[in-house]
């Protein structure tokens, strides 16, 4: 499959303030597809609407004391590192939503911060035109703490009630994060757990994912940081019991952009992971990662990939993954906005797909 994608992004800031706008047109498209891919909203979707909304912005917010801005329209968010909510910028599905979301704080000049939203996700069609589902809405809060250098915190809760979707998911997503950033000479780390409780199509849902890495940053010419990695996201035997990501990016943890997606945050072990980033000049940064990964529970499925052994004698290794990237950003003239990133991704399967169908 060949993947394209076209994105124009107009926005008015400072002219009208305290009013802004954003504008975002996208168009996604497989002209290249050997296997439906042209027909299947996660890769194309015609031109349409990803991003409208007004913001009302202000350095001293309804007399509070921060900065903060309320906005109004159709949104595209993020949230910490994107394990659950985020813009896919490099992939080819970008979750949008209609609704309005307040932020206060969490600038560079504040120790702390606070977002809060109510909205309704927006359905991706792949000609006709993008619109919200009436009966399904997400909704959440999120607070941040910056007062201590080596224990950045964030608690956040999420509510999605969807009445529409194939899955009808009532699910209530809460979690926390600590971390420290990286430092030239010093250790850095990142901590993050997350529970969900409901129901999926009626069915009782309990599920959680746990991230952990260390990393050091060595003091050498060229700046280098190692770090390890681990990852656990829990499964079941029915698959209504996995852990759900929501509207998480993939490139999170577990290679690269949207178009391939071999790994996805739910019912996996990698308790074997190193990244490792190399910035040779200011502009570029070299990027490697190896992981291994096993299914958490082996009756359960192997997400995303349409294989799974109720029984469990396919044993639950998956695959060892080894992931590279050369990441080029100008910074200057007419480039000073453009990211050029080129890459190679391999992963080598275990045989569970033959022992898979041979239990089935």
């Amino acid at each position: 499959m060949v993947a394209q994608r076209t994105r124009i992004l107009l926005g008015i800031k400072d002219i009208w303030d305290p009013i802004r706008f954003t504008l975002e047109l996208a168009d996604f498209r497989a002209p290249v597809a050997d296997r439906g891919q042209d027909h299947n909203p996660n890769f194309v979707d015609h031109l349409d609407i990803f991003q409208l909304h007004l913001d009302l912005v202000s350095q001293n917010f309804l007399g509070t004391g921060s900065s903060g801005r309320l906005e109004v329209g159709r949104l595209v968010m993020d949230f910490g590192e994107g394990r659950l909510v985020a813009g896919h910028r490099w992939g080819s599905f970008t979750p949008s939503f209609d609704g309005v979301q307040l932020i206060l704080g969490g600038d560079k000049t504040s120790d702390w911060g606070l977002r809060a939203f109510v909205t309704q996700p927006v359905q991706r069609h792949t000609v006709s035109p993008d619109w919200n589902s009436p009966i399904s809405y997400f909704s959440g809060a999120a607070i941040s703490s910056r007062h201590v250098p080596w224990a950045n915190g964030e608690l956040y809760l999420f509510q999605l009630n969807e009445g529409s979707n194939l899955q009808k998911r009532n699910l209530s997503t809460m979690g926390f994060r600590v971390f420290a950033k990286p430092a030239k000479e010093h250790f850095d780390y990142e901590i993050e757990s997350i529970y969900q409780v409901g129901e999926v199509d009626q069915t009782n849902h309990f599920a959680h994912r746990h991230h952990g890495e260390v990393g050091y940053s060595f003091a050498t010419e060229w700046p280098l940081r190692f770090v390890y990695l681990f990852d656990y996201s829990s499964g079941d035997k029915n698959p209504k019991k996995n852990f759900d990501f929501l509207f998480a990016k993939r490139r999170a943890e577990y290679g690269p952009t949207g178009i391939l997606g071999i790994i996805f945050p739910s019912n996996i072990i990698s308790p074997v992971g190193f990244r490792s980033t190399l910035q040779p000049i200011s502009t570029v940064k070299l990027m490697v990662s190896y992981r291994t990964f096993w299914l958490a529970d082996g009756r359960g499925p192997f997400v995303g990939s349409g294989l799974q052994d109720p029984i469990g004698r396919a044993g639950t290794f998956l695959g060892n993954m080894l992931d590279s990237s050369m990441t080029w950003a100008p910074q200057a003239g007419y480039f000073r906005r453009t990211t050029l990133e080129v890459g190679f991704t391999s992963f080598s399967k275990a045989p569970i797909s033959i022992e898979c169908h041979k239990a089935l």
